[in-house]
């Protein structure tokens, strides 16, 4: 396409603008869900005696669980290759493109992903930060140019082609951002006689770029446009036919600012995430938010209701015709005192008003609805069980397993190709180096990246996301599961373990205790006659021969149950103070606990 043609420019600015119509009902809707989620108090304006109160915010306790199941912490990666001469520089790219991820701070990228899919589309935009500095969002760090990087991108600047049945058929997919006048006058990237004319015609006071949009960002600024500094609104156009991304002023049918061919993963700079299930023949899928939107609204109007009908319940004491001096002496009787009336009948209270039972019980109806909708919310978020009995509550939780796992899939196969596109990055980029150590059997290894030493293509190495790796744990979990691998796994193999000249290192299990249980003084309670041994360095230019790195399958079989906990712990305080269990012993820390 030749864009400095205006005929060409024109079909696809109006190509633009048709799906930017069609998205605008979809961008009007999230801006519902997104003022629910905030609550009553957040945006200006709102009127707390109108039907708009919300008491219950169950939107926000769905979004906040559904965040924190699928995107709590930062992801880590395995990256392998099916040749084996490939193995050790597998792992030095791992690392690497770990290191990467931790330091752009991916994590924060996903949630905001995670969290735009629950109320429309998640998008993740993945490029090569070059023009200019990239500012870590909600962090006061700076990235360098020339550093992959992947950011969220908001709905409300986000237009793909609506057209398209599906997204690898799609013609053009952008994204609209602000840039300041200062930075955008002295972009050496830009062509400098489209940098005079939309300098010399653009309206700077509009906070929107096309014509009746009101983004998300304004809903509790009324004042549209108050700017410290003036900004331009600008858009990255990728059209994947051409394997292009044109930058061009956002709404404008302006000659292009920028256009380069796109160097980076086949697939483009976009990424998007549907959270619960597609539509046929549609890009953009049902969110969770578009399920539980109308529940959301009955059991709030309910609340409200109800709360109107508490606030006019009122008792009125009564009494008949000539029982003045019966009525006044129980008025003023104390709580408890014995009173002599003529006719106790005579007085009485009449009720009037109160919270109507149906409509409470349909109440509670509804919101056990809202929580099935949601994935049986209250046992994902864990606020405690929802049946009466463990079996019960066995069920629940494996019934949230299988609806998180669909959510999980499709959050893990998102990051995965995030993650590879971050490394192909990475890959690409002549002068990228990654410094970093890694202990392995005591020993500590140089498995610095750096591009002198790739082997083989990029092609030949597969990245996967380990799926558990993003969901929330406790310390008390992470506890739990230290417990689980000591029991089940190192007493039962510590005679094999022995053999191989290792042993259990009590030292770093105490120390481990006390970060997760948050009580520094733990270490105190156990001394140690010497500290822990200096980790020789090895040689960086040889990679360990032996142990190699393999990667086990665990198989989980049932076995006999024994031992009481009073003795388990015996025989873990034993192995704590140096000594060594009998066979016995090691026998029953492998089994299942009594009990």
């Amino acid at each position: 396409m030749e864009f400095n043609t205006e005929g060409q420019r024109s079909k696809m600015m109006k190509a633009i603008e048709s799906s930017n119509r069609t998205l605008r009902p979809f961008r009007e809707t999230r801006k519902k869900f997104i003022k629910d989620y905030a609550g009553t108090y957040y945006a200006e304006g709102t009127d707390l005696q109108n039907e708009r109160e919300i008491i219950s915010n169950l939107m926000y306790q769905a979004a906040e669980t559904y965040t924190m199941a699928l995107s709590a912490n930062r992801p880590r990666i395995l990256v392998t290759s099916q040749y084996p001469e490939l193995n050790w520089f597998s792992y030095q790219f791992q690392q690497g493109t770990n290191n990467l991820i931790k330091e752009i701070k991916l994590e924060h990228a996903l949630r905001s992903c995670v969290l735009e899919a629950f109320f429309t589309l998640g998008v993740m935009k993945v490029y090569t930060a070059d023009a200019g500095l990239v500012e870590l969002k909600g962090e006061d760090e700076w990235l360098d140019p020339g550093k992959p990087f992947a950011e969220c991108i908001s709905f409300d600047d986000f237009v793909y082609d609506t057209a398209s049945p599906s997204w690898s058929k799609k013609r053009f997919a952008l994204n609209k951002y602000r840039i300041s006048v200062e930075k955008f006058k002295n972009e050496p990237s830009f062509d400098p006689k489209v940098i005079k004319k939309v300098l010399g015609s653009y309206d700077y006071k509009s906070q929107h770029d096309f014509e009746g949009e009101h983004p998300v960002r304004n809903m509790n600024n009324p004042n549209e446009g108050d700017e410290f500094k003036p900004n331009i609104q600008l858009m990255d156009v990728w059209l994947p036919s051409e394997n292009r991304v044109v930058t061009m002023c956002a709404g404008k049918n302006m000659e292009p600012l920028r256009v380069v061919d796109w160097d980076g993963p086949e697939n483009g700079p976009f990424h998007i995430l549907n959270l619960a299930a597609e539509v046929p023949d549609q890009i953009l899928g049902v969110s969770p938010a578009m399920n539980l939107k109308p529940l959301f609204d009955i059991v709030n109007g309910l609340l409200r209701k109800q709360k109107r009908q508490a606030q006019r319940q009122k008792d009125i004491p009564f009494y008949q015709a000539g029982s003045h001096d019966d009525a006044r002496r129980l008025q003023r009787a104390d709580d408890g005192e014995w009173v002599q009336v003529n006719n106790p009948e005579s007085v009485n209270v009449l009720k009037m008003g109160g919270v109507d039972q149906g409509n409470m019980s349909f109440n509670y109806s509804m919101q056990e609805l809202f929580d099935r909708m949601a994935g049986n919310l209250q046992a994902m978020a864990g606020l405690g069980p929802s049946a009466d009995t463990a079996t019960q509550d066995k069920l629940i939780h494996g019934a949230v397993s299988k609806r998180e796992a669909n959510m999980q899939y499709r959050v893990v196969a998102f990051t995965e190709q995030i993650c590879s596109d971050l490394g192909q990055l990475l890959w690409n980029d002549p002068f990228a180096e990654m410094p970093e150590q890694r202990e392995i059997n005591s020993y500590k290894f140089d498995v610095s990246w750096t591009p002198e030493l790739r082997e083989g293509d990029f092609l030949q190495y597969n990245f996967a996301v380990e799926p558990f790796s993003m969901a929330y744990k406790s310390p008390s979990e992470r506890i739990n599961n230290i417990n689980m691998f000591v029991q089940q796994m190192v007493m039962p193999l510590m005679p094999n373990i022995q053999e191989m000249g290792g042993m259990l290192d009590a030292q770093e299990l105490v120390e481990l205790y006390a970060e997760l249980m948050d009580l520094p003084r733990l270490k105190d309670i156990i001394k140690f006659q010497e500290p822990k041994e200096y980790r020789p360095m090895a040689n960086p230019q040889e990679p360990p021969q032996k142990p190699q790195v393999t990667v086990r399958e665990n198989i989980r079989r049932s076995v006999p149950t024994g031992g009481t906990s009073g003795a388990r712990a015996n025989v873990m305080q034993q192995v704590l103070s140096g000594g060594q269990p009998t066979d016995q012993q090691v026998n029953m820390m492998g089994r299942q606990p009594a009990g």
